[in-house]
């Protein structure tokens, strides 16, 4: 890096960051519960970021080029170049950099990664399978990652993280019908026994999934969403209190304003740098500004924004912070308390959307539950669809929370007036 640096000393930037990342991991391959296969890798990226202020020193252009760790000095000097060149054409507002952080956490070595490699292994040998059912295949990987970030203004900070990922793949079978469900489960090394956790879910869905019957068409239903889709639901709120959906004019979040109706749960949410069992724990953002708590939502009420370095100069905000972890406190009534109410339960989705500007969500349903408040039946099929602008005024959430990688948020959020599409 030090070579890189001193030739954008001299590249005549206005200002430049430079962000090296080099993951190494651990990675093993089964088919059934044999191993298949094993790998190690070790890849690094490095990317330059380089700033061009006009003559009259109004505006800021940037443009990012990845540099080969094997570049020769003249093909380095080639890239920053065109670089330099492309960001002539950007005509944003100026806007600072990050200025003056140093700072170095230490790294854990490669023989963790191996560990936490064979502890996973060992927690999805360890789940137990009925005759009509069977691990079909797994993915296992352990990723640990060490990032410098350095710019032209004395920032140069470096720091350390990982993550683990599995990909489980199972088959359910019921009188001759077979079901095949995938989940893709991220969680960090410390969290190894939520496998066992998800496994058993995955198993679960796959036995109601062939006892579902089509979903019944309502126009103006009520659903309670449960799942891992919650967090995305959730994410709704962080777009409207993100400066560059306010700098651009698509936000609605208002500083002091409350964002949900008078009927509606309070709603509070908060970012915070580190959480227990998230894979987001990163000290720095990508300027190599610090990661730093912050109240967004205080009972529905908008207190603060975030967002990177740039918009948040635009918004004249004095501090500002990216977005690692999530905590969203629950409602007023027990998710006992909501399953009395008659409504759709959806826990999957084949993909669930979240339009922030239109308000739009919804997806199609792959396991839901119709309920009468006492009794209930696995459906599938069908669709659901909502807009926000409807359902702010009277959602309700669990009291309980529940930890969805860096996620925290209620167990079930109980939404009125959505479209049911049946099948």
């Amino acid at each position: 890096m030090d070579k890189l640096y001193e030739i954008l000393e001299r590249s005549g930037a206005s200002d430049f960051l430079i962000r090296e990342t080099t993951t190494c991991s651990r990675e093993a391959f089964f088919i059934g519960r044999k191993l298949d296969m094993g790998r190690a890798k070790e890849v690094c990226h490095t990317f330059v970021t380089v700033y061009v202020d006009s003559e009259d020193g109004k505006f800021r252009g940037s443009a990012t080029k990845e540099i080969h760790p094997s570049s020769t000095q003249e093909e380095i000097e080639h890239e920053i170049q065109a670089a330099l060149f492309a960001a002539k054409f950007v005509k944003n507002p100026w806007y600072p950099v990050v200025t003056g952080t140093r700072a170095e956490v230490a790294e854990k070595s490669a023989s963790d990664l191996d560990e936490a490699l064979i502890r996973i292994i060992k927690t999805l040998q360890a789940v137990r399978t009925e005759t009509d059912e069977k691990v079909n295949s797994c993915e296992v990987f352990v990723n640990q990652k060490k990032t410098r970030i350095r710019n032209s203004r004395g920032v140069d900070v470096s720091f350390s993280g990982s993550d683990c990922q599995t990909e489980l793949v199972i088959n359910v079978e019921k009188d001759g019908h077979e079901i095949e469900l995938l989940r893709e489960i991220c969680f960090s090394a410390e969290d190894a026994a939520r496998v066992t956790e998800e496994a058993k879910k995955l198993f679960l869905s796959g036995h109601d999934r062939l006892n579902a019957k089509p979903t019944t068409q309502q126009e103006h239903g009520t659903i309670l969403l449960t799942g891992d889709d919650v967090a995305e639901f959730f994410r709704y709120f962080t777009a409207h209190s993100n400066a560059y959906n306010q700098y651009m004019g698509v936000a609605k979040a208002r500083i002091g304003e409350k964002m949900t109706g008078e009927e509606a749960d309070p709603l509070t949410i908060r970012l915070v740098p580190e959480m227990e069992g998230s894979t987001r724990k990163e000290p720095y953002d990508s300027d190599g500004n610090p990661v730093k708590e912050r109240l967004l939502f205080e009972d529905g009420v908008c207190r603060n924004f975030w967002g990177s370095t740039q918009h948040a100069y635009y918004m004249k905000m004095d501090h500002t912070t990216s977005m690692n972890n999530m905590i969203v406190s629950g409602g007023d009534l027990s998710e006992a308390e909501l399953r009395k109410i008659p409504h759709l339960e959806i826990t999957e989705f084949s993909c669930f959307d979240m339009d922030p500007v239109s308000g739009s969500f919804g997806g199609e349903i792959r396991l839901g539950y119709e309920s009468d408040g006492k009794t209930r039946q696995s459906v599938t099929g069908g669709s659901l669809s909502g807009n926000y602008g409807k359902i702010l005024k009277n959602m309700k959430f669990s009291k309980e929370t529940r930890q969805i990688n860096n996620f925290i948020v209620p167990c079930a959020v109980l939404l009125e007036d959505v479209s049911i599409a049946g099948c």
